[in-house]
């Protein structure tokens, strides 16, 4: 049986209101626990309101400004808050942040996902408000924005978009407060990246470039690498292949400058099977094949075989450029490798791969392996396209 907040008790006290507050970027820290809280509750209680909201895209823009102006902000003192917060907690935050992750990297957003909403709603949003040493506190805001940016995107990965948008806007506010710009920059390249899935391009090259500016003061190599390829991607997806080539080189650039030892260690993923990813993504979306293929068979090759999600998508990027070479049947092989490779993974963005080669497939019926394919996504997603 599932209940409604109303049914709770909680219809009131979680409001629509609330739910849009969590659009704001400017509030004062002290509110981002209770907006948290809220959006949490109705996260887990499956309430429409949450998970049928709207992408409102004039919040990315206020957010950017207000990031890229914030000046540094004193902590309120909390004496007889409650949770008491030290540095053992927030390190036990990190851990279950990079064992989530490490789930979402093989299974996809939707595995375990509930589990992680109930334990940052019961464990980490709590000590939004606790008492902490001011070292600690700005570590704990630090440790929440970047499980609050997992949060966000496993809401992006399941296809529940104003859902992910509010929760990377409170990561972003939390970031700001920690003080760790890079983790800052970090949440406004996630969000070029949904603009960019979205299809507001102007608007993900402003929140990639408010991040290279954001960073580029304070920044080690692999991030500002990150924060360029996520430009790439949204000039690719605008058609402009000479912004694309300009952005992609001062990736590789950057890339080239890493020392992964003084990295940020949610930067680790960012590889160089990643980065050939970004620009096999590129490419497809260029509709320049031959790149493309020069790229994605580096990230095949060069990625970790425990990023199951990343493999498929690579592999359908792959597929997606056979048929731009016109080769189709070759295509829909290397399309049947990538969803018998995914197995159960639960992932919307991964369903839209397969959408759209689905689409690209439509004039090639004819060809067996085609065929083959179009029955295995049949047989696994009955109701893809439907």
């Amino acid at each position: 049986m599932t209940f409604s907040l109303d049914d709770i008790g909680l219809g009131d006290v979680v409001t629509p209101e609330t739910l849009e507050a969590t659009l704001a970027h400017g509030g004062g820290i002290s509110e981002v626990g209770s907006l948290l809280l809220g959006l949490t509750r109705r996260d887990l209680a499956d309430d429409p309101v949450a998970l049928e909201s709207v992408v409102v895209p004039d919040a990315w823009g206020e957010s950017l400004i207000a990031w890229l102006l914030s000046r540094p902000e004193p902590l309120q003192s909390r004496e007889n808050a409650r949770p008491s917060v030290g540095a053992w907690d927030v390190h036990t935050v990190r851990i279950t942040t990079e064992i989530f992750a490490n789930m979402g990297f093989q299974f996809g957003g939707g595995h375990a996902r509930s589990a992680l909403i109930q334990y940052y709603n019961r464990e980490v949003v709590p000590m939004l408000d606790g008492k902490f040493t001011e070292p600690v506190g700005r570590s704990l805001y630090a440790a929440a924005a970047e499980i609050t940016e997992l949060v966000a995107w496993t809401a992006y990965d399941l296809g529940r978009h104003g859902l992910a948008q509010r929760y990377f806007l409170q990561g972003l506010r939390l970031a700001q407060a920690s003080g760790d710009r890079m983790m800052g920059g970090l949440l406004l390249a996630d969000m070029s990246h949904q603009a960019n899935y979205l299809g507001r391009y102007n608007q993900a090259i402003q929140l990639a470039r408010a991040a290279q500016e954001g960073c580029k003061d304070v920044s080690t190599a692999t991030p500002m690498a990150l924060f360029y390829a996520m430009e790439a991607r949204a000039h690719a997806g605008n058609g402009d292949e000479v912004q694309c080539a300009r952005a992609l080189l001062q990736a590789e650039k950057y890339f080239s400058k890493r020392k992964a030892e003084d990295d940020p260690p949610w930067s680790r993923y960012f590889d160089a099977a990643e980065l050939a990813s970004e620009g096999a993504h590129c490419y497809r979306d260029l509709r320049i094949p031959s790149q493309a293929m020069q790229f994605v068979g580096q990230a095949v090759d060069l990625c970790d075989p425990m990023y199951v999600r990343t493999l498929a998508f690579d592999r359908l990027v792959q597929a997606a450029s056979y048929v731009h070479m016109g080769q189709p049947a070759k295509a829909a092989l290397v399309a049947l490798e990538a969803v018998n490779l995914a197995g159960p993974l639960k992932s919307e963005r991964y369903l839209r791969y397969i959408r759209d080669l689905k689409a690209d497939l439509t004039s090639f019926d004819c060809e067996v392996s085609v065929q083959a394919f179009n029955a295995l996504v049949a047989e696994k997603y009955p109701l893809l396209g439907r």
